[in-house]
């Protein structure tokens, strides 16, 4: 309730600041120099649609924001290093203040669970990318929070632009270049839980030709992650399969990463560009002889060419190399004896689990007259998984499955009306195949392969009634057909199963979407505000079920469960109190609730809480210090679509608070040294990040760093 109270609180003090204080700032700067003025006004701008020049991730071409009739947001260098440093060191809390952005947390090796518009399920709706390449969620861990420059989210389907797993809209994670005087830094940071976090990178632009290059690591004695007294309570209610693997000890856990992009642009405008993001992760399952990720390796690369048409087009070509290797070991675990708990550490197996994906991409984009951008595209990759178990007693089982996908797409966007009236559509088509499906372990396979195919469109308009006030609408189909490994495979090795389903349909889903924007440059105000309304058809569900024959041990079975219908309201609001201090926050109000199902209609969609958001005070005064505050929040959410009324599976509602405070100190004319302390959940807050999966409580954690300025 002190919380609650503190976020009421700040909540009426900030809005009614921002409304009655901007005049006021205003007025304070009428003794500035027009020059001045101008820029500051500028600078407020671009600050408060927290949007750069150009986007491609909307369009998948160069274009002004601005224009843009989808909903979009960019999450900036500058916002990600503001903000506090997270227990959980990824790409999700970078975005967890995005209106219609809600993030969960899972194990250190595994991604953030995304979930955008209460479309609730990351794996099947969100699509992510890394420099606009789309990858496995998983292997997004690849990139460390210290070599991304900018996150941009676009909510609503996204088929038609990127493929499947798009319901819910797309995270293009872009990776840091090098640029002139960018310079070297090296950092340490220790924080809570004997947590250490070094950081080194360099970066330059000289004449043609730039580079980056960095090192992280992230090393720590963890934290319970699934805590034993929880997975008791689930087994005494009859959930008996958490207990085998809960956290007896603290899961400690070390990963390293090392990136670098290189690239060359002549004067023309072509340019060359190689990206590589390497992670080694090690992760103890917090019992002897358990280990969650045993020295794994995930490479994320791409290599990119570009180049003008004249004036009348570009020509875009990009492939990639993702690679992940995540080998385990298991023991036998824990159990019940004679109502006490007893810890088998017996090695039982070691299972190792690799995927390869290579995606290829050709775009064309062609200006045929004034205000007019045409793109085609065609899209190819190939995703390879296999999978070896070794038992102890010598017996040995390996599977390999592969799926293929391939696109061709077209997108027109037109301007109207001096540039005010924007007007986008586009088509996508894809096939998948998937080869050597059903049946692990055995050849031949049968059927040896599925295919899928589907035809998805989205449109937009924006139109500018002048800098002030702009109007948008969109619409847009997705799909999802599934994927090998949860949907179409038997697997009858392991603690954990699968039971194929060859009458599983693929889940269909349309959205539209109706914003304003209203942008008072002279203020530096931003509001948005977006309502939405969508529905999928023959949703796909999945349900963990215990095993009657591995103790200990779940089934995954996956099913249609009818369709889900999903509305809400976005809202954001950017607010400078001062020239030093800045008041912004984001509201999502959302309901998404299954239909046309017996058994579950009326049901909250899986993670999709009824609201969530943020609100911060950003206070920036390089001359003193630098600091930031947010208050977070969500309403509970379950973690199936039955709504099992559990712990953990019924994950509660919570409220956090989180500061940070930093400052430069220029040493010499080249050096700068830098100071940093970030606290994160300041009020101790206990609650589930994701299912079994809890927070660690509150997080410290102090910085110290060096930059030498080329």
């Amino acid at each position: 309730m002190f919380i609650k109270r503190c976020f009421t609180t700040l909540l009426a003090v900030g809005l009614t600041a921002a409304f009655c204080a901007a005049p006021a700032w205003a007025a304070s700067d009428a003794t500035s120099t027009a020059s001045a003025q101008e820029a500051e006004e500028a600078a407020a701008k671009k600050k408060a649609t927290a949007m750069g020049e150009v986007t491609v991730t909307a369009t998948k071409t160069e274009v002004d924001p601005a224009t843009v009739p989808f909903t979009m947001h960019t999450v900036d260098r500058e916002a990600i290093e503001d903000q506090p440093n997270h227990f959980m060191n990824n790409l999700g809390e970078f975005i967890r203040d995005v209106p219609g952005v809600h993030v969960a947390q899972y194990y250190p090796w595994g991604p953030p669970w995304i979930h955008l518009r209460g479309t609730g399920y990351f794996i099947g709706r969100t699509i992510y990318l890394v420099d606009g390449l789309p990858l496995n969620p998983f292997l997004s861990v690849a990139v460390n929070p210290n070599d991304v420059d900018q996150v941009d989210v676009l909510l609503g389907p996204s088929s038609a632009l990127y493929g499947a797993n798009a319901s819910g809209g797309a995270v293009n994670y872009m990776t840091r270049k090098g640029r002139a005087g960018m310079g070297a830094v090296a950092k340490i940071a220790y924080g809570s839980n004997n947590t250490i976090r070094p950081h080194t990178h360099v970066g330059d632009k000289v004449g043609n030709f730039d580079y980056y290059l960095s090192y992280s690591g992230d090393y720590s004695d963890g934290y319970q992650m699934k805590p034993l007294d929880g997975m008791l309570q689930l087994y005494g209610l009859g959930k008996k399969q958490y207990l085998k693997e809960a956290s007896y000890e603290d899961n400690k856990w070390r990963n390293s990463w090392l990136a670098g992009k290189f690239g060359w642009e002549n004067q023309g405008g072509t340019r060359l560009e190689l990206a590589v993001n390497y992670n080694r992760r090690y992760l103890y399952g917090g019992q002897q002889n358990f280990i969650l990720n045993d020295n794994g390796d995930i490479l994320v690369s791409s290599l990119k060419f570009e180049t003008p048409l004249s004036t009348w087009g570009k020509v875009k070509l990009s492939g990639g190399y993702q690679w992940d290797d995540h080998p385990q070991q298991y023991n036998n675990g824990l159990s019940m004896v004679n109502g006490e708990v007893v810890l088998d550490s017996t090695i039982n197996y070691t299972y190792d689990w690799t995927r390869q994906t290579t995606p290829l991409e050709g775009q064309v984009d062609l200006y045929p007259w004034k205000g007019n951008v045409l793109t085609m595209g065609a899209f190819w990759s190939r995703e390879k998984e296999e999978r070896t178990y070794n038992y102890t007693s010598g017996s040995s089982t390996h599977s390999e499955w592969t799926t293929d996908q391939t696109a061709v797409y077209l997108q027109d966007q037109q301007l109207l009306m001096d540039d005010k009236l924007s007007l986008m559509a586009g088509v996508r088509y894809d096939h998948w195949r998937y080869h050597d499906v059903f049946i692990q372990g055995n050849e031949p396979q049968e059927p040896d392969d599925i295919t899928k195919e589907t035809t998805t469109y989205r449109g937009g308009v924006k139109y500018r009634f002048n800098e002030y006030v702009a109007v948008r609408s969109s619409a847009g189909t997705a799909f999802w057909p599934g994927t090998a490994l949860w949907f179409f495979q038997n697997t009858t090795t392991g603690n954990t199963w699968r039971e194929a389903n060859p009458n599983l349909e693929p889940e269909e889903t349309w959205m539209v979407d109706l914003g304003v924007d209203i942008t008072l440059p002279a203020w530096g105000t931003f509001l948005g505000v977006t309502g939405y309304y969508g529905e999928i058809k023959d949703m796909v569900s999945y349900s963990y079920d215990e095993n009657p024959y591995v103790e200990g041990g779940s089934i995954i079975r996956t099913k249609n469960i009818g369709g889900a219908r999903i509305q809400g309201v976005e809202m954001q609001v950017r607010q400078p109190l001062t020239k030093e201090l800045l008041f912004f926050g984001s509201l999502t109000l959302n309901s998404s609730r299954i239909k046309d199902d017996p058994d579950n209609d009326g049901n909250q969609l899986r993670n999709a809480p009824d609201y969530w958001g943020s609100v911060g005070l950003r206070y920036l005064n390089p001359k003193l210090f630098n600091a930031e505050a947010l208050f977070r929040f969500s309403d509970s959410r379950y973690y199936d679509d039955t709504n099992t009324e559990l712990p953990y599976f019924h994950m509660k509602a919570y409220e956090t608070v989180d500061a940070k405070i930093w400052r430069d100190w220029q040493l010499a004319p080249d050096w700068v040294l830098n100071t940093c302390f970030s606290a994160v959940n300041i009020f101790d807050e206990d609650y589930a990040t994701e299912i079994v999966y809890v927070n660690p409580g509150r997080y410290l954690e102090f910085s110290v760093g060096v930059r030498y300025l080329f």
